[in-house]
């Protein structure tokens, strides 16, 4: 296996050669328009989905994805369910480059890339790529514009904090192209062990690269190895993350909750809230530690909390009559 650096190192297995054609742009309309507060994955839907040919507005897409105007985040497993609501099929995987980039866009693959804003930024940002040549990657972007264009060097250094995470929505007849392009990581089983073993190669030359660490977590939740995740997100969060790690990545919580470390959840979710007070997501875990430990007064205002950024939750809402109910029978 050949370890290839971009910024952030990253396994190129089953990427296949270097194209030989320097520059494409998917010829097709791209639907861009610039976001309105806290929009940037639903204008990144709406263009991914223009490049699909599928049309949808933005207000119409953040009707979807959003719970509520104030909603500030949306995740990449809701971009995929939005994809499939509109008839295409998704996957998610990490280690993206910017070579493998230039393959799928060169096959007619829009990508969506979970990246930070700029280099340095601790905000979470949604763009699409849909063009190349040989020093960059050309984006649709709802906050820099319809031609943004980041350099391999930039590419990686945004893509760090998010480990290559990116997004690809296709049609059934386009599959046999993609798994092509994928190779082995078309098989997410597979794409997790090589994430798994990309963040240990980089934590052998800096053990204290709380990304690597963050990667390394990920790829053992998503295999069932919820305790070894666990301390690795640990580690990870005591090494230092950025301030709104999160706002935007919620898969530590998963892993502490799962495995009965409500203490951790609780101290870094309340962290975080003084930040971002209502974030749905955050709130969810915080209720659930909260609850287990027998803190039911703070666990229902977390849930109301949630419920004024996403009020048509029926989970937020089930849980917020449970506990009421609960409250009172004590």
């Amino acid at each position: 296996m050949k370890l290839v650096k971009f910024g952030i190192s990253v396994l190129a297995i089953g990427f296949g050669a270097t194209l030989a054609q320097t520059s494409h742009v998917l010829v097709s309309n791209l639907g861009f328009e610039f976001q309105r507060l806290n929009n940037c994955g639903p204008v990144t839907a709406k263009m991914a989905l223009s490049l699909s040919g599928v049309a949808v507005s933005q207000p119409q897409a953040a009707a979807a994805l959003k719970g509520s105007y104030s909603d500030r985040n949306v995740t990449t497993p809701e971009l995929a369910s939005y994809f499939q609501a509109n008839g295409l099929k998704t996957i998610r995987r990490w280690l993206v480059t910017p070579e493998l980039v230039r393959r799928l866009v060169k096959a007619n693959f829009p990508v969506v890339l979970h990246q930070q804003q700029k280099p340095n930024s601790d905000i979470g940002h949604f763009r699409v790529a849909y063009g190349y040549d040989t020093k960059s990657i050309l984006f649709g972007d709802s906050m820099f514009g319809a031609k943004f264009r980041l350099t391999d060097r930039e590419f990686g250094m945004v893509s760090r904090a998010y480990n290559g995470e990116y997004l690809i929505a296709y049609r059934s007849e386009q599959m046999a192209a993609l798994q092509k392009i994928l190779g082995r990581n078309w098989n997410k089983t597979t794409n997790l062990e090589n994430l798994a073993l990309n963040s240990r190669q980089r934590l052998k030359t800096a053990p204290s690269d709380s990304f690597a660490w963050w990667g390394l977590g990920q790829s053992l939740l998503y295999q069932d190895a919820a305790k070894s995740a666990a301390n690795a997100f640990s580690k990870a969060n005591a090494l230092g993350l950025p301030a709104k790690q999160y706002w935007y990545q919620h898969d530590a919580f998963v892993a502490w909750n799962r495995t009965g470390m409500y203490q951790q959840t609780i101290r870094v979710a309340a962290a975080a809230l003084k930040g971002y007070p209502n974030s749905r997501e955050i709130n969810g875990f915080y209720a659930h530690a909260l609850e287990q430990v027998g803190q039911y007064k703070k666990a229902l205002a977390a849930w109301q909390a949630a419920y004024k950024e996403d009020p048509r939750s029926s989970q937020v809402e089930a849980a917020i009559l449970r506990l009421s109910r609960k409250i009172q029978k004590s």
